[in-house]
């Protein structure tokens, strides 16, 4: 096999693998945020704080993007903080809107908020994923069955 057909052969499995990545890490994020929807609790919380996105490596100007922290009360009245991880350049939130929480009785620390919190980010690797995959395996089956043509 010359270099040219093994340098096509890892690039087509770098996306055939984290395609298959992309694609896992989505279901189960899905997964896990159908649970909290399905079997979780509702409760109304409070916007405390629209925080900052932090800024990243080497990033020297200050992020313009926030993302609501939510106070909510269980069940059991035990009062507990979400930190959405949804940060937007427009101001979704206001501090002191009123909004949807669904956590797991159990596990309060699971939770997800009304709105995007809950798919995008199961929506975005799946979109990265199946795109990979679409390239990676009929790249790689065309990579074997022309191989095994060959010789």
């Amino acid at each position: 096999m010359g270099i040219r057909k093994k340098i096509n052969l890892v690039v087509c499995l770098v996306f055939c693998l984290g395609g298959t990545l992309f694609a896992i890490i989505a279901l189960r994020e899905w997964q896990s945020t159908g649970r909290i929807l399905k079997t979780g609790k509702l409760a109304q919380g409070m916007v405390v704080e629209m925080a900052r996105r932090p800024r990243k490596v080497g990033e020297t100007v200050t992020p313009n993007s926030f993302a609501p922290v939510v106070q909510f009360n269980t069940e059991m009245g035990e009062q507990r903080k979400y930190y959405s991880t949804l940060y937007t350049a427009m101001q979704t939130h206001q501090v002191g809107q009123m909004v949807d929480i669904w956590y797991l009785p159990e596990d309060p620390a699971k939770a997800t908020m009304e709105g995007g919190d809950a798919w995008v980010l199961p929506l975005v690797f799946g979109i990265f994923g199946f795109a990979m995959c679409l390239i990676g395996y009929p790249w790689l089956f065309n990579i074997l069955f022309f191989s095994k043509q060959k010789q």
